[in-house]
């Protein structure tokens, strides 16, 4: 079932397109005019704190997040809610233990760190592992939430993804990363309007806060304190915290796309107060985007449009869309304006995707192994904003190739998992361990990679399946009863209500028969610490041995955490910069001297200080 667009809605879908566009061409004839790489990729090092904290926010989440947290509160319940515990602590602990470590190397990117730690090959292969995952990454972002809006608004899936990638590319390959952290802020506020309009008009609908908490707590929905030990439950205490924390971890502290814009402001203490203010707007967003799946469980309890033969859902991912179309259709402008917000959320993320893989294909990729060293800085910048619009170009074909693989959207979140826990755990071995070296954490990823690979795709191909909550569509008009009971969750009333549908209940006994692999079976949000720890504790133990074998390199102060510093170092070294400036004052002071003693004894000055 799908409702067409109106004219003003299309209308307003297209300046938020233009708006996003026009920022591209200001920032191409403004400023530093995109002259320079360090323009075109680092904003000059100069951007305002404001916008790079909106940026930090927008590139966090994305239409994945605006379209699949509420639908999984609808199907699963809160619990994954208390991941928004783990976020701020996972945030707190990269601002203090890992961003200053970037900043005290002086890098470009995040990757050059592992250079400087551990050697070229340990950088290029953590960089090429960022690549493959937002390459794959953002051809889904583009084309979900479009494929989603098709199936509930009729609005043509194509015509959003052609249209999306080309603004996206415009913008970012004119404007740079001065663009594309501006149009971030545009589109954030875009994206909060989105999801609070849901909350506001849901809640007025349902008749009060207080009876969209009685409806869902009768549904089941409302679930804080799961603390099985199960680790198939699908959402628990213990790795919603501990996934928040993590993916915070990953995402501030080893994420080139976020490395990146706090590296914009130009100093450590500036690039600290960015990702701090950015935290409450993270969180803010992530408890309108649970609220959305409460309020549209409290609106559709009794008539599940998943179950309901007149609407009849394909995904849960379109619950969103149905839900915004249902709600402000009556209202000209208003759907458009919302179908805005979800589009915004895509284009905040690929734009942001599109720049740092830019970033990492010049300085990781072309500038070590290639001759553009030799490359004046308009040739290089310009050479960047190829390599821009050619990432945008790959991401439109990955869409049209992603558009004939069932399933594509699981299986990318698969690989996001994959690449992050051991990408964390390498950093964790450079940054806080002086016994880590490169055979030895190399050693440790490929462990780790192959551990996370096994599980993910393991975990994909068996399809183990994953016990919903009630749904039911006892409500809706012309058809009969139907309960679709959770047999996991033990604790609530509603498994001693009759189960009308037998089919039903004879497939999950079925699926119950089937045998799977009990690793299969994990829930997904553990296999990025599994992933995190077998790269740390196979790369600890592996260059342990190697030390006994061969003298381990000494190593700077600088390339390690301020957390473990004064642990490895009673007297501290002074980083390379420091030191060069106190050489600096030093040699002025001596030569000054020797200078006003020659003038005073009527001699003629030095012709050369160096001799």
């Amino acid at each position: 079932m799908s409702v067409l667009l109106g004219i003003t809605d299309y209308v307003v879908i297209a300046l938020m397109l233009a708006v996003s566009a026009s920022v591209g061409i200001f920032f191409r004839f403004t400023g530093g005019r995109q002259k320079t790489t360090q323009e075109f990729l680092m904003a000059g090092k100069n951007m305002h704190i404001f916008p790079v904290a909106f940026s930090l926010m927008a590139t966090y989440m994305s239409a994945i997040s605006v379209l699949g947290v509420p639908s999984e509160t609808y199907l699963y319940g809160t619990q994954f809610f208390i991941w928004m515990l783990g976020m701020p602590l996972g945030g707190v602990i990269a601002c203090y233990g890992f961003l200053p470590v970037f900043f005290d190397m002086d890098v470009s990117t995040a990757y050059e760190y592992l250079e400087k730690r551990f050697g070229k090959t340990t950088r290029t292969i953590a960089s090429l592992l960022f690549t493959i995952q937002m390459i794959l990454y953002m051809a889904v972002v583009l084309y979900a939430p479009s494929l989603a809006l098709n199936a509930v608004t009729g609005l043509s899936t194509w015509t959003s993804v052609i249209s999306l990638a080309v603004v996206c590319t415009f913008y970012c390959s004119l404007g740079g990363l001065k663009a594309v952290l501006w149009t971030d802020v545009f589109q954030a506020i875009l994206m909060y309007i989105t999801i609070m309009a849901v909350v506001v008009s849901g809640v007025i609908a349902v008749g009060g806060i207080s009876e969209v908490y009685n409806i869902a707590n009768e549904g089941g929905r409302i679930i804080f304190f799961n603390t099985t030990a199960d680790l198939t439950e699908r959402y628990t205490f213990w790795n919603s915290i501990l996934s928040g924390i993590l993916f915070s971890l990953h995402t501030f502290g080893t994420n080139q796309a976020q490395i990146q814009r706090m590296l914009s402001v130009g100093d450590l203490k500036r690039a600290q107060k960015a990702l701090f203010y950015s935290l409450p707007l993270i969180l803010l967003f992530n408890v309108f985007t649970f609220l959305d799946g409460v309020v549209i469980y409290s609106i559709y309890h009794d008539c599940d449009p998943m179950l309901n033969e007149n609407t009849k859902l394909e995904s849960p991912d379109q619950l969103m869309p149905y839900a915004i179309i249902k709600m402000f259709s009556h209202i000209p402008g208003l759907s458009g304006l919302c179908i805005a917000g979800v589009f915004s959320a895509s284009l905040s993320t690929i734009s942001s995707a599109v720049n740092s893989l830019t970033a990492v294909t010049m300085e990781d990729f072309i500038r070590p192994y290639c001759f553009c060293k030799r490359l004046t800085e308009s040739w290089a910048a310009f050479l960047a904003k190829v390599i821009a619009v050619g990432y945008g170009g790959l991401c439109l074909l990955l869409t049209f190739i992603v558009a004939n693989f069932r399933g594509v959207l699981e299986a990318s979140n698969i690989m996001f998992g994959m690449v992050g826990g051991p990408v964390l755990g390498i950093y964790m071995l450079g940054m806080f361990s002086k016994t880590a070296n490169e055979k030895g954490t190399l050693l440790g990823m490929l462990v780790g990679f192959t551990v996370n690979a096994w599980l993910g795709f393991g975990s994909y191909a068996n399809q183990a399946k994953v016990p919903k909550l009630v749904q039911s569509t006892e409500g809706c008009p012309y058809m009969n009863t139907t309960l679709i009971p959770n047999i996991s969750y033990t604790q609530n009333s509603l498994l001693n209500l009759n189960i009308s549908n037998n089919v039903e209940a004879l497939s999950l006994l079925e699926e119950e028969e089937r045998y799977i692999f009990p690793a299969y079976k994990m829930s997904f949000l553990w296999f990025s610490m599994i992933g995190a720890m077998a790269v740390v504790i196979v790369g600890y133990i592996a260059s342990f041995v190697i030390n006994l074998f061969i003298e381990p390199t000494d190593v700077s102060p600088e390339y390690f955490s301020p957390f473990v510093r004064k642990l490895y170092f009673k007297t501290m070294k002074v980083s390379p910069k420091e030191d060069n400036k106190h050489l600096e004052v030093e040699m002025k002071e001596k030569y000054s001297t020797k200078i006003h003693t020659i003038y005073n004894g009527h001699l003629q000055p030095v012709a050369s200080l160096s001799s």
